[in-house]
């Protein structure tokens, strides 16, 4: 089978796709000639078989087109949702690990912080010469007037121990 030949196979099946299409379409003549007495009615009902079967015809056509139409669309925005939803979870990857970056920094940043005030609280405790079981004294430190001796609470001189209270001086 050569070029040529299946350039005219081609040809034809192009050819006579319209005229299948009509044959399918068309009214058949049986039930025209059934429905009319005599020619000119066969005429009118001929064309009203051939309006209403192509009206049926476009229909169907028009359908079929907007079928494809919506199938298309369909896909696209199917493409479309899939493609946003991988950016979506790429972007959300990013801001999980630009996150992390931070909280590390935060961390770092925080541990040199702590260190530095480890740092100084040593120099302060260098320079004042306490060690780091003794603390600074606060305001709660500071006696009240309540704390003070009255005359009554002072010893008196019967209240002293003399020389015979000490053990080791006994003569």
């Amino acid at each position: 089978m050569g070029k040529g030949t299946r350039i005219i196979r081609k040809f034809e099946e192009g050819v006579l796709h319209p005229i299948r299409t009509a044959r399918k379409h068309a009214p058949s003549f049986s039930k025209i000639a059934r429905k009319s007495d005599d020619f000119s009615e066969a005429a009118d009902h001929t064309q009203d078989e051939l309006k209403d079967s192509a009206g049926d015809y476009f229909q169907d056509r028009f359908k079929q087109q907007m079928q494809s139409k919506i199938m298309d669309v369909r896909e696209n925005l199917q493409e479309k949702t899939s493609g946003n939803a991988e950016k979506v979870h790429e972007k959300a990857e990013s801001a999980k690990e630009k996150m992390q970056e931070n909280l590390l920094q935060v961390r770092e940043k925080m541990s040199s912080f702590k260190e530095s005030g480890e740092e100084l609280q040593e120099k302060v405790e260098e320079k004042t010469g306490s060690s780091t079981e003794s603390r600074v004294k606060g305001v709660e430190d500071i006696k009240g007037v309540s704390n003070i001796k009255s005359s009554n609470s002072i010893k008196s001189a019967a209240d002293l121990k003399g020389l015979s209270n000490i053990k080791t001086y006994h003569h």
